[in-house]
């Protein structure tokens, strides 16, 4: 009997220490996948967080990077000088974006800061209007555009003010109020994210002229209806002798072609929510224009609109304004016809498709300087009128 006590007290003890080596391996890996994922995480982005302690030298050694390089990736004039919760550029960083449903490569691109082109050279991609649920695309911060100065910013807590935020950061009400985009310095937001150096970019009235290049098949009668212009002042303004008479690759001028900046909405009731967070830790990068379904949404100036139905934005528009500058007009009702649009072209009707589904009706409203990132609509809004 005791022969049989102690070998099954062995067994016990035996079954006791390979539990303890399971659970020990368990842990382990779960600690070496925890390990991975966050180096994976690490790895993948393309931008840094400024800590205290850190230097622009630290960082920059970090990545293996030249200062000289950081400071220009993020239009840092004085290298000595980088503010904690700066986000910093890494240049040469590569990101994976995996292709969810109802993405497209516009969406991706500006989400990114960068081009289609951009995307579709780095993955081989030939039709920009095709890509795949689950491909991975790598997409390069290296051709990003940069918004100088380098941008630091801050989310609103609750108790904040702006003149406690200015003190902080060693800067001023009036800056951070120019900075943002801000009309009432009293009033500021929970949550919102704040521009803390730099001015409000304000999107300048369109030029008086737009250029057009000649395509195969066109006439000029074709090319001044589009622009709702007459044949005759085409052709004074480029000293045409013959309007029959255009070659194919010629740039014309087309005279009033710009008609100063008008509001994308009439009457829309909106506030500063650029900044304000979202899901998935996103950011609001532009301003919501709520009004009533199926009021008009207009281009705010001349150009060429596509338009495309997303997963987020649902039905939207597209601009490239003649003026230099991107805009973006999401969650539509109805939609217009793509191609070469007047300032004031009815685009389509205000509603709630896409993301905005249990939301009132309203125009997200995006503004991209130079066709780059994302800059805050509301002082340009404010600018003129809207």
């Amino acid at each position: 009997m005791a022969h049989a006590s102690e070998a099954s007290h062995a067994s016990a003890e035996s079954a006791r220490q390979q539990s303890k080596k399971a659970r020990t391996s368990i842990r382990t890996r779960a600690v070496v996948t925890a390990l991975v994922l966050a180096f994976a995480v690490v790895a993948a982005s393309a931008d840094y967080v400024v800590q205290r302690g850190d230097t622009l030298t630290k960082i920059a050694s970090e990545y293996g990077i030249s200062v000289a390089e950081l400071a220009a990736a993020n239009g840092i004039n004085d290298p000595n000088r980088i503010i904690i919760g700066q986000q910093l550029a890494i240049p040469g960083q590569t990101i994976t974006h995996q292709v969810e449903r109802g993405e497209t490569l516009r969406e991706i691109a500006a989400e990114y800061g960068v081009t289609v082109t951009d995307i579709a050279a780095a993955n081989g991609i030939s039709n920009p209007n095709v890509i795949q649920v689950g491909a991975k695309l790598m997409i390069s911060n290296s051709t990003a555009p940069t918004i100088p100065p380098a941008v630091a910013t801050y989310t609103v807590k609750k108790g904040d003010s702006l003149a406690a935020i200015a003190a902080r950061f060693d800067t001023t009400v009036d800056a951070l109020a120019a900075a943002n985009g801000i009309t009432n310095p009293g009033v500021i937001y929970v949550g919102a994210t704040l521009q803390l150096s730099g001015a409000g970019f304000v999107a300048d009235p369109a030029p008086t002229s737009a250029s057009y290049t000649v395509k195969i098949g066109d006439r000029l009668a074709s090319i001044a209806s589009t622009y709702g212009i007459a044949v005759s002042t085409i052709a004074a303004a480029n000293n045409l002798s013959n309007p029959n008479v255009i070659r194919i690759g010629q740039v014309l001028t087309i005279p009033g072609a710009g008609s100063g900046w008008r509001c994308p909405v009439d009457g829309a009731k909106f506030m500063n929510d650029w900044g304000f967070p979202r899901s998935g830790g996103r950011t609001h990068q532009g301003n919501d224009l709520f009004a009533a379904r199926g009021t008009p949404v207009y281009a705010p100036v001349s150009g060429e609109v596509t338009f495309l139905d997303g997963r987020l934005g649902g039905l939207q528009f597209w601009l490239k304004g003649d003026d230099g500058n991107t805009y973006i007009g999401t969650h539509l009702d109805t939609m217009g016809s793509p191609g070469r649009v007047s300032g004031g072209t009815k685009l389509g009707t205000v509603g709630n498709t896409g993301n905005a589904a249990t939301t009132r009706p309203h125009l997200h409203f995006e503004i991209h300087p130079n066709h780059g990132a994302a800059a805050n609509p509301y002082p340009t809004l404010r600018s003129h009128g809207c």
